[in-house]
């Protein structure tokens, strides 16, 4: 078939070295009649593993023509739907069979994936199927002290007094909706219920995600307390220092695996993960090997935010919209503790799902609100007319004269911040104004971006023209240094301490100064991808697309850079390249939702 990987690069465009070794050494592994069309499907496999997604769907991909010539002409067709299912039946894949590969319910699996996929979709079923325990009448007396005024439909009460009736909760809602604020009077509630007993873990994916949990749980307890929501033994029960993932689990460098695991659990009895849009599908398998088998499981999230940069997007699959429904038993616990009578499933039920969408920061007549609701929904003329009409929240400025808008930034938020001195202070002008771009390479990417200002900065005399670092930078880690506890996409800020150069990172109300020789992996972040900026919120914000069409321009994405601004959103975009990216879904294939939802699957 190909002798070499350059025999099948001259016969397949585009192919890449690590999807064309994986085919190879699995079809010398598989002796199957059709080693063709097993070599191009593993070949797809590893394409869509890539891609983000967690198995092949043949559904998806019957027909299609890939690696084709500029011509269209060349690459490989693959063969309908049911030709392809019948000739794959017969390969001996199925998951009892201990092959590499796995095929099953119309998806081919690379064996590890599926275990990971079954393993997450396994324990959330058990979880799901074990009893809270907790009494209805005394969940309810809790529920009304935490919620004294709010009316019987307040989405933040149902979803408190639905995750109170099990083990495993989802809890999802855009930004402003009150996720924080709904998860810790869960977190109350809780501890009221088990007497301020409970073993609370709090973790996010990102150094910086896990501060803003922290920061929003202290302020969101503060507000309770001061509406009489909360005693003292009720704010000494609710943490506040929220971990990353990582962190969490006991990383042991140098190796994929942790800590703590199934036979090594965490010592907890509720884990509460927020930015669960961030999580990958095998990093969730981890995570849920390692919670011991009583624990309680909350996942807070946008799942409309983009996907984990790895392979799976298990918020999204966890997060059917519209909700399809609560089982018999579900309904009647909210009717008994909350007095809230909910619809019944249709042909399937989400008993662990709450979704939030009435949004505090946001009003429906808003103008960032409006515009991140038309680009979430696709809505490409309708995202552009009111990106034109919101003139005192959102500012477009057409796709001409990058540099010269560019100057206008520079001047008004970072030529300040290289003038301060005040560690604190900087970091509040920091989180004021970000430049957030699509990608990293290109005229309008990060990186030409931040070489741009640095450029303009040194030549208005602000920073010494031989010193790569100076006071005043904005700084971010791009990569992990567990040792320090600091990881990929930690951002902190160049300043003087005791008259000498430190790079500082905020840690709750404290900062931490280290060398910058203790850190080599530094880059300047005027300007930041989106990606990076998950779990993270700036008073300002700018964003920057590219002047052609770029893949990762899709609208998660444009809503994701859209919802990083707490009051003003600046766009430099073309209008053509804008409507290309609201019509572009990240759409990621993968059975867990089927799995965990429809029963026999």
């Amino acid at each position: 078939m190909y002798d070499s990987y350059l025999h099948c690069r001259r016969k397949l465009q585009g192919i890449e070295p690590i999807d064309y070794y994986l085919a190879d050494s699995l079809c010398n592994h598989l002796p199957v009649r059709d080693q063709s069309l097993l070599f191009h499907s593993v070949l797809l496999l590893s394409v869509s593993l890539r891609e983000g997604h967690s198995c092949l769907k043949l559904e998806a991909e019957a027909g299609n023509r890939y690696w084709q010539d500029e011509a269209g002409k060349g690459g490989f067709v693959f063969p309908d739907l049911e030709s392809w299912l019948a000739e794959m039946s017969d390969w001996g894949l199925e998951p009892e069979a201990g092959q590499p590969l796995v095929f099953e319910y119309r998806r081919l699996y690379l064996r590890r994936y599926r275990t990971f996929e079954k393993g997450v979709s396994d324990r959330l079923r058990r979880m799901q199927a074990q009893p809270a325990g907790l009494v209805p009448a005394r969940a309810a007396e809790v529920l009304a002290q935490l919620f004294p005024d709010a009316q019987p439909d307040d989405q933040q009460r149902l979803a408190v007094a639905n995750a109170l009736g099990q083990r495993f909760s989802v809890i999802s809602g855009g930004p402003g909706t009150g996720k924080t604020f709904t998860v810790t009077r869960l977190l109350a509630a809780m501890q009221r219920l088990h007497d301020h007993a409970l073993r609370i873990t709090m973790v996010a994916p990102t150094g910086k995600a896990a501060q803003r949990l922290n920061e929003s749980v202290i302020a969101a307890k503060n507000w309770l307390k001061t509406q009489g929501m909360l005693d003292k033994a009720d704010m000494a029960a609710i943490p506040e220092d929220a971990a990353t993932v990582h962190r969490c689990l006991g990383v042991i460098p140098g190796q994929h695996e942790f800590q703590h695991h199934a036979d090594n659990p965490l010592a907890v009895d509720l884990l509460l993960v927020d930015e669960a849009s961030m999580i990958d599908l095998p990093m969730m398998y981890r995570l849920l090997q390692a919670l011991p088998a009583e624990a309680m499981l909350v996942l807070l999230g946008d799942p409309d935010q983009l996907p984990s940069v790895s392979a799976g997007s298990v918020l999204a699959d966890l997060t059917p919209r519209p909700h399809p429904g609560y089982s018999q038993a579900k309904r009647d616990w909210l009717e008994t503790v909350a007095g809230v009578q909910t619809p019944d499933a249709s042909n399937r039920e989400a008993d662990y799902l709450s979704l939030l969408s009435s949004s505090r920061r946001f009003s429906d007549e808003g103008g960032i609100g409006r515009l991140a609701a038309a680009v979430i929904a696709g809505d490409a003329e309708e995202s552009w007319r009111v990106l034109n009409g919101e003139p005192e929240t959102l500012c477009l400025q057409p796709g001409t004269d990058l540099y010269a808008w560019l100057d206008t930034w520079i001047e008004a938020f970072y030529v300040p911040l290289l003038t301060c001195h005040d560690a604190l202070q900087a970091f509040d002008m920091l989180s004021a104004f970000r430049i957030l771009s699509v990608t990293r390479g290109g005229d309008q990417g990060v990186e030409q971006i931040n070489t741009y200002i640095d450029a303009q900065l040194r030549r208005r005399g602000l920073i010494a023209a031989d010193g790569k670092w100076y006071s005043g930078c904005p700084v971010m880690v791009t990569s992990n240094h567990y040792e320090l506890d600091l990881f990929n996409g930690d951002t902190g800020l160049m300043m003087k301490h005791n008259g000498r150069l430190r790079v500082v990172f905020p840690r709750g109300d404290e900062l931490r100064y280290l060398s910058p020789s203790r850190l080599p992996s530094l880059e300047a972040v005027y300007a930041m991808t989106v990606h990076k900026t998950q779990g993270s919120e700036f008073g300002k914000v700018a964003l920057v697309l590219p002047d052609t069409d770029q893949p990762l321009n899709s609208r998660e994405l444009l809503y994701t850079g859209i919802t990083r601004a707490r009051n003003e959103l600046s766009v430099w975009a073309d209008e053509t390249i804008w409507k290309q990216g609201v019509r572009r879904s990240v759409n990621r294939y993968s059975g867990l939702m089927e799995r965990l939802l429809n029963r026999g699957y």
